[in-house]
């Protein structure tokens, strides 16, 4: 298939318009099953899919023909991403009085148990403590939290259970 999507690419930069919806045919699909899982939402997938062949339209001719398919997947993925901690940044500045968190019972915890859970929170590296928040409050699987912070899956699934360690030691130290 990659040797007739860069058979494509070059028909679509030689002129041939209907080069472009073989291209689509040939992609489509890939480039929105890369965004649906960073995203998690249809309708903003699909929008990434229009973006990426937009952004691959725009450098089409300065593009050397080599892996046409990983560099649209490519171009998918850190759109989906920009977008994601667009999204995630916007709800960040929401007041946490109207927030509404994504675990159920976090109001029936006592003040004494927040202040535990922050304080094991706060002993967590950065790297740690994102990707426990983001597992545990945003219910993202390690392979999604791969893709959003381009580290390997291997390395994401290590750093959350360093930090249930810490944490779990910490606390029962505490109690």
């Amino acid at each position: 298939m990659n040797k007739s999507l860069e058979q494509y690419i070059v028909k679509l930069k030689n002129g041939d318009s209907d080069a472009f919806n073989k291209i689509y045919e040939l992609t489509y699909r890939k480039i929105y099953f890369v965004a649906l899982p960073i995203l998690r939402d249809q309708s903003l997938a699909e929008d990434i899919v229009q973006d990426t062949y937009l952004k691959f339209l725009e450098k089409l001719y300065s593009y050397k023909a080599n892996n046409s398919q990983a560099y649209l997947l490519t171009i998918a993925r850190n759109l989906a991403i920009n977008e994601y901690n667009r999204r995630k940044k916007i709800t960040r500045n929401i007041d946490l009085d109207t927030k509404t968190f994504s675990y159920d019972n976090y109001l029936e915890i006592s003040l004494e148990n927040k202040e535990l859970i922050v304080s094991a929170l706060n002993i967590l590296s950065i790297d740690e403590r994102n990707i426990f928040l983001l597992h545990n409050l945003e219910h993202l699987t390690h392979r999604e939290i791969s893709l959003i912070t381009n580290k390997p899956l291997g390395t994401v699934t290590w750093t959350y259970q360093q930090a249930i360690k810490k944490m779990q030691k910490h606390l029962k130290g505490m109690m």
